[in-house]
């Protein structure tokens, strides 16, 4: 499919007003989506996997990627979440306030144990390793899907799809907020963190040369 698409952008993309290579992603996502309805599962899974395979293409032409956003988020992202905020339950929603509190802290908890971790490997400091930390822990979009599965196939009802979908949205909400509030870093700080983890791949790339030399030479 890269191929393809870049093949279509070469060809016809700067040539041509109807944007064909918009139209054959689009077309490869309803057909596939039309699979994945067949199947049983959600339709907009396809979109993830259309969307690694043909990163390269995206970023490539910026352009492209700038048109697919805007049309993705105009037209289809809206009408999903309002299918999925229809069956959300009200008084499921009060009744489950404390399993919903208990559930978002879990879920910041391993979002921490699994990325601050990592952000401070990487050189950030505690603060910038924070920010990056609570902007990781959304997963809006796939748990959402996840909530619908399960819901749409029986495997959960509407009084835990709520509790989970409204976990879900206080995940996306309440850490970006925090983040944007208490630990967003400067731009020079960034510039001066990314600046510095440079020379420290630098520098370990150049270590493991050195005793790759060595060996060869012993």
């Amino acid at each position: 499919m890269p191929r393809w698409t870049q093949s279509i952008i070469t060809r016809l993309g700067a040539t041509r007003v109807s944007e064909p290579e918009v139209k054959f992603i689009f077309f490869v996502l309803f057909f596939l989506g039309g699979l994945a309805t067949n199947a049983k599962s959600e339709a907009v899974l396809p979109a993830y996997l259309v969307g690694l395979v043909v990163a390269g293409v995206f970023y490539r032409d910026k352009t492209l990627m700038h048109r697919m956003r805007s049309i993705a988020f105009a037209m289809f992202t809206p009408f999903y979440f309002i299918k999925a905020g229809l069956y959300v339950s009200i008084p499921a929603l009060w009744s489950g306030l404390l399993i919903i509190g208990a559930f978002l802290l879990l879920k910041m908890l391993t979002k921490t144990v699994g990325v601050f971790p990592l952000a401070r490997l990487h050189y950030m400091r505690p603060r910038e390793a924070t920010y990056t930390t609570l902007l990781m822990a959304t997963g809006l979009t796939f748990g959402t899907i996840s909530a619908l599965f399960g819901l749409q196939n029986h495997i959960i009802d509407q009084a835990q799809y709520t509790i989970l979908v409204s976990t879900v949205i206080l995940s996306a909400f309440v850490p970006t907020l925090v983040a944007q509030k208490f630990f967003q870093p400067s731009i020079e700080t960034m510039h001066a963190w990314g600046r510095i983890y440079r020379q420290k791949i630098k520098a370990s790339a150049f270590s493991i040369m050195s005793v790759e030399d060595l060996n060869q030479d012993g």
